[in-house]
């Protein structure tokens, strides 16, 4: 069985799975959809465990479903989005290292503040997102995704 990628345009760039890469990943919400195939969107790598990847999941919805505000990625373009985009929640999400795709860019220092700030990060997990995000001040590399998906990153 072969692998099937999006149908994108543009350069595509493998994802060098570290800690504070943005990434295609293929997300599986069970508690909204039980039958569930997973949604491909921007993620935030955190750390790993084995073949395992924490993970803050990204959105174009400002809202939580009561209404309330989400975190707003600081600067996007930045960070290699081509739209404004917003932290998916507090709780990080376990993705398997095959779900991963491509590289979208690097965290920066803001959003690095944000995602510490808003998952309640500590310790060295923290600090390693500061030091990637201070280490990678490189114009970000972008994939143009919306072909065939309909939506912005």
């Amino acid at each position: 069985m072969g692998i099937v990628r999006h149908s994108i345009s543009g350069a595509r760039q493998p994802a060098e799975l570290e800690p504070g890469e943005l990434v295609w990943a293929r997300i599986i919400n069970g508690l909204e959809n039980p039958r569930a195939t997973g949604k491909v969107r921007p993620v935030i790598l955190v750390e790993s465990r084995g073949s395992q990847w924490k993970t803050m999941g990204l959105t174009t919805n400002p809202r939580y479903r009561d209404g309330s505000r989400r975190v707003a990625i600081p600067d996007p373009n930045a960070v290699g989005l081509r739209a404004p985009g917003w932290l998916w929640g507090g709780n990080l999400t376990w993705v398997s290292g095959i779900d991963i795709e491509d590289h979208i860019g690097w965290i920066d220092h803001a959003l690095a503040c944000e995602l510490i700030d808003l998952a309640s990060l500590t310790g060295p997990t923290a600090r390693h997102l500061v030091a990637v995000a201070d280490g990678h001040d490189a114009i970000p590399f972008r994939v143009d995704r919306s072909a065939g998906r309909g939506g912005a990153a």
